[in-house]
């Protein structure tokens, strides 16, 4: 209902990859990499096990020829939840697979139903059974708030039943309406009202926190803004944002620098040092750094950010002559 891989992997028509074009799409990226990096080859933009099993045989049997040869790491792989079967695995490992991602959207039924996923919450956890009898194998899901009938209270929930789940990384892609889809048509009928960026990024961040609390990373937040979405026409409305991960981290800081000025007395702000990882230096500066110019007015004194590269990622810490203390994205 809400997807069009066509319009957006740039494919005018679906085809089926030749030989020749997998290994030359593969050299001609490594050929791009430094020796010294980890790469993988992924197989992403649909539901690799519901492929026919021969087409599937022919991909795999290529990436596992570079896994083979040293020259790849690894084979990662997107699916639907309920295309995973023992079997299935069975098969998938047969060539290397080392990562496999879930596109469960959600882990409300009524979200899904509306979705016409054909799926329920149920097969994800299922499937997740399934993947965790294979310790070689890395577990990712994937979640799309925003669908029809969602709404932030149960895309946080959602996000708690993930964490349950215990996956070793998550992606979150806030839902967009994309040309050819049947969520365009219930868009221009005012059927279904799409997310703002700025409620995409509060959504996301509330989402975030209880994976965050989990220790479970999220490797990404919005769809890439590759040139194919970008293209006039692709994307129709919805959140797409080209530094959408950046936006909810400063979304999150802000509230930090907020609890940290209720945790300051007044008459002890002298000279208040603010201390980051300099990786978050943009979050916490915020857009045309308005974020920490309105810390540094309302606290009304020096106060100076310093980077600190063994600081931790989504801390701040601060100190003057009277005060210290230290918050965390999990504090919030």
């Amino acid at each position: 209902m809400f997807c069009n891989q066509a319009r957006i992997t740039g494919q005018k028509r679906e085809r089926q990859l030749t030989e020749e074009d997998v290994r030359q799409s593969i050299e001609t990226q490594l050929a791009t990499i430094r020796s010294d990096q980890t790469v993988e080859i992924a197989f992403f933009g649909g539901s690799f096990t519901g492929l026919p099993r021969g087409y599937q045989t022919m991909l795999l049997s290529i990436a596992h020829e570079f896994v083979a040869a040293g020259k790849v790491s690894g084979i990662r792989l997107s699916t639907r939840p309920d295309y995973i079967a023992p079997h299935i695995m069975d098969f998938l490992l047969s060539y290397g697979v080392t990562s496999i991602e879930l596109g469960c959207q959600s882990l409300d039924d009524e979200v899904l139903a509306r979705a016409k996923r054909g799926h329920t919450a149920a097969h994800v956890e299922r499937a997740v059974a399934i993947i965790r009898q294979y310790p070689t194998v890395q577990l990712g899901l994937q979640l799309l708030p925003g669908l029809p009938g969602d709404t932030r209270a149960i895309s946080v929930r959602t996000a708690q039943a993930a964490a349950m789940l215990r996956p070793d990384f998550m992606r979150i892609y806030p839902a967009l309406v994309i040309a050819g889809t049947e969520l365009e048509g219930m868009y221009r009928s005012g059927e279904y009202v799409p997310l703002t960026v700025d409620e995409a990024v509060q959504w996301t961040a509330e989402v975030w926190l209880p994976l965050l609390k989990a220790g479970i990373p999220v490797i990404r937040m919005g769809l890439h803004s590759s040139d194919d979405l970008r293209q006039a026409g692709t994307v129709l409305a919805g959140p797409l944002h080209p530094s959408f991960r950046q936006l909810v981290e400063t979304e999150l800081f802000s509230r930090l620098l907020k609890r940290m000025m209720e945790a300051i007395v007044p008459d002890t702000q002298a000279c208040l040092n603010v201390r980051i990882h300099p990786a978050d230096e943009t979050a916490v500066r915020g857009p045309k750094g308005m974020v920490w110019r309105t810390f540094a007015q309302q606290m009304r004194d020096e106060s100076k950010l310093v980077l600190d590269r063994d600081h931790p990622r989504y801390t701040v810490s601060w100190e003057s002559s009277s005060t210290v203390g230290t918050l965390s994205f999990t504090d919030l």
